[in-house]
């Protein structure tokens, strides 16, 4: 049986562009039909091409570096550098995205044909880099920063080359309150639910209760609504970036490498925040952040309170409670 091959050179029609090579003006393509033929006296077309057989002439890698580069992919790789950097030297163990809300401004309508973040982080990026860059608030992950302050600590290291403890006293950002990326979820469905109905209640069945009914279900819905802020406004847990382990307690630590960190037992990375979180549980689009070891008793309160207000307002607004 033997084989043919047959070269051509495609040089009338335009070669498409390509941002991750930079191709010759004019390109070989050598098709390897030894495989595709099953008979001596097939013809074969020019317009067959089979899969693993093409084979293309890139140039040498000198052709490549000399090539200059335009004025938007210069651009787009100091943007990319400047992530990479923020990433890896951010204080807390965040996931790769843009540096800023204004900076996710610049890109979030075209981010929804392209995304240009982590394909693992997800979240409500676009009504956040609206109304969080316009606010000045931080970021940390997908999640939005509303105010944080310095803190000392005191933190044991060990050298690495004599292995001698030492105490370093230094300061780092603490995030006092931020909400998580489904936080439109928050303020536009849960918010409105809770005040809704408990204004219904209030207007037409409180006043005609007696003073203790009263009371109780003052205590239950305000309750209710400082259990949710607690939870949606407050810090869920999310770790701070280690680079490696502690000297104590650090053997159950594992490698995360969407956040470029170490994390101890327990502690997860979430897509949706783009945080590693401690104790994390979950993450509530009902209080559109995540829930982890700081917010966890909040989330309960919330919870069971839910479930209280639902049955108190029921029995108020049906007459069934005097």
């Amino acid at each position: 049986k033997e084989s043919t091959t047959v070269r051509f050179e495609a040089t009338s029609t335009p070669m498409p562009y390509d941002k991750t090579r930079y191709l010759p003006k004019q390109r070989k393509t050598v098709l390897n039909m030894s495989q595709r033929r099953s008979k001596p006296d097939e013809k074969i077309t020019g317009t067959e091409v089979v899969q693993g057989d093409l084979q293309l002439d890139e140039g040498s890698n000198d052709e490549k570096e000399m090539t200059p580069l335009s004025i938007d992919e210069r651009y787009q790789q100091e943007r990319q550098e400047m992530r990479i950097k923020h990433w890896k030297e951010s204080a807390f163990a965040a996931g790769l995205v843009n540096v800023s809300w204004q900076e996710e401004k610049s890109c979030s309508f075209a981010g929804l044909l392209q995304p240009e973040i982590d394909p693992d982080s997800a979240g409500c990026t676009c009504c956040s880099a609206m109304v969080c860059g316009r606010l000045g608030a931080g970021r940390v992950g997908n999640m939005a920063i509303l105010h944080q302050s310095q803190e000392w600590v005191e933190e044991i290291e060990e050298d690495e080359e004599t292995g001698e403890q030492r105490t370093q006293r230094f300061t780092r950002p603490k995030l006092n309150w931020m909400m998580g990326p489904y936080w439109p979820m928050l303020l536009l469905v849960t918010y409105p639910l809770i005040l809704g109905v408990s204004f219904w209640t209030l207007v037409s069945a409180i006043p005609k209760k007696t003073l203790p009914i009263q009371l109780a279900w003052l205590v239950c819905t305000l309750g209710l609504i400082f259990a949710l802020a607690m939870t949606s406004f407050r810090d869920p847990g999310i770790l701070y970036k280690y680079h490696r382990p502690p000297p104590k307690g650090g053997n159950g630590w594992r490698w995360n490498d969407s956040a470029q960190s170490y994390r101890p037992k327990g502690a997860y990375y979430d897509p949706d925040c783009a945080v590693i979180v401690e104790g994390f549980d979950h993450t509530c689009p009902w209080t559109g952040t995540a829930i982890g070891k700081k917010n966890m008793l909040a989330f309960q309160f919330f919870v069971g309170l839910v479930f209280v207000c639902l049955i108190l307002d029921m029995l108020l607004l049906t007459g069934a409670l005097v």
